[in-house]
């Protein structure tokens, strides 16, 4: 048979027809010759994919006609009636494209038997979409509490799979997201409920003061977020108050078209960190776009003094002095 994988919806464990009959009704992308063994494993593979029950045949239902209080010898298999049969055909249509004519046309693979499947995408859920893409949905139909309670129950049902990433990185993604909408709250409130659910991570931690200093930034400024940083300190411990964290905050303003703003940050940052590259790379990023060339080179220079073999400075010193003499 001609080889397929659905990379979206199910179609069904059961036959499409009695199982008398030779052929199956309306079968408009897979093989009118299919066998029955080749049909029931074709449509267990795509339960397995979608995360979808076999039990009963209750994973059928997603896609055909019937209902579980009828024997299924009596569903109409061959219906069109539900618009989950016809997506799935288009994303069967879909998958044999990429295997036949795209995966199989490439030479020297590694694998010359890889090849497409529903879970490649699916990985076990019905929608494909990546966790911030739901929670962001969620959000804009329910606000941070939605995002809590649809992140909740994605966790808890799906943790441990391939289905999606539960890392500490994800939601202070979508509490960024937020913040860059002016909804500087509603990031606050996701970036710590990644902290209750990391609470042992450090960048959870640094993800929630970032965002809890950008609005002290917008509301008074940044001695205030500074001063506020330093009563924080104590508790937060050396592990989240690193170079890293005013760093990145700096940047994120300097992105933002308030590069005042993110340079008095860069500077803060060095007189706290006057040892660390980080703090030193960024000093020097800002001393030559305000041209303070000279004051870069020294920086850098001396840095490599007791750093000789930091690739990562000595290739920033010469690009910042190509620069300068352009």
């Amino acid at each position: 048979m001609r080889t397929l994988a659905a990379v979206a919806l199910v179609t069904c464990v059961a036959l499409l027809t009695n199982a008398q009959e030779s052929r199956y009704k309306n079968l408009q992308v897979l093989p009118s010759d299919i066998s029955r063994s080749e049909l029931t494993d074709f449509m267990l593979e795509n339960l397995r994919g979608l995360g979808l029950r076999r039990l009963a045949g209750e994973g059928c239902l997603h896609c055909h006609v019937g209902d579980l209080e009828t024997p299924r010898s009596e569903w109409d298999y061959a219906s069109d009636a539900k618009p989950m049969k016809k997506k799935a055909r288009v994303m069967m249509a879909m998958v044999d494209a990429i295997n036949e004519k795209y995966i199989g046309s490439l030479k020297d693979r590694v694998d010359s038997s890889l090849r497409v499947t529903c879970t490649t995408c699916h990985a076990g859920r019905t929608d494909p979409r990546p966790l911030p893409d739901l929670l962001w949905a969620a959000y804009e139909a329910g606000g941070t509490d939605g995002a809590a309670k649809r992140y909740h129950e994605l966790r808890e049902r799906y943790f441990g799979g391939n289905a999606y990433d539960f890392r500490a990185h994800v939601l202070p993604g979508v509490a960024a997201r937020m913040a860059a909408q002016g909804a500087i709250d509603d990031a606050i409130a996701l970036a710590a409920l990644n902290v209750e659910v990391h609470p042992e991570v450090p960048s959870a931690k640094q993800a929630w003061v970032a965002l809890k200093l950008l609005l002290t930034i917008d509301t008074d400024g940044v001695e205030a977020a500074l001063a506020e940083l330093t009563r924080m300190e104590p508790s937060l411990g050396p592990e989240v108050v690193t170079p890293g964290l005013l760093d990145s905050l700096a940047w994120r303003l300097n992105r933002s078209d308030r590069e005042a703003q993110g340079h008095a940050l860069i500077e803060a940052n060095y007189e706290r960190f006057p040892g660390e590259y980080v703090a030193i790379e960024s000093m020097a990023f800002i001393l030559a776009d305000t041209e303070r060339q000279e004051e870069a080179f020294v920086l850098l220079e001396q840095w490599l003094e007791n750093n000789p073999d930091h690739a990562r400075a000595r290739r920033l010193l010469v690009n910042l002095r190509e620069k300068a003499s352009n």
